[in-house]
């Protein structure tokens, strides 16, 4: 699940520079959701998970960085992208986002931070995650990338 949280950061970090061609390739598609933008980065239509997630991570706790609008639209990136690999792996995806968006923001640190390791917030959807890796070879392919 580190890997998933990286990801999703170096996604935001790629498209707040401008990174990328908008051509599709792994930020997604019209196909999966997303549509050309400006600068050469994909632009998502932020479903009601990724809009929750964001206003808990930055509007309420400010725990990263950048702004809501680039959260919104990495978010989406990433679950476009599982979702391309595996509706499975998107669902599992979007649960931690979901439960994420439900924490106070002491707790949203404890899941970024996964403390205590076997006891941090949403765990179980973190787990649910790495079970769908391990038994799904191209969602776990997707994550090694």
């Amino acid at each position: 699940m580190r890997r998933l949280v990286f990801r999703f950061l170096l996604a935001l970090s790629l498209g707040a520079l401008g990174c990328g061609d908008g051509s599709g390739g792994s930020g997604g598609s019209a196909a999966s959701g997303g549509v050309g933008g400006t600068g050469g980065v994909m632009m998502f239509e932020p479903g009601p998970t990724c809009t929750a997630f964001c206003a808990k991570v930055i509007g309420d706790c400010g725990v990263f960085t950048f702004d809501e609008a680039s959260c919104r639209q990495g978010c989406e990136g990433n679950l476009a992208e599982e979702r391309a690999v595996s509706e499975v792996c998107g669902d599992a995806v979007e649960a931690v986002f979901q439960c994420v968006s439900e924490l106070a923001c002491d707790g949203v640190n404890a899941w970024l931070n996964q403390t205590p390791s076997d006891a941090y917030p949403c765990r179980a959807e973190v787990t649910a995650v790495d079970a769908v890796r391990e038994v799904d070879p191209a969602c776990a392919q997707n994550a090694q990338n």
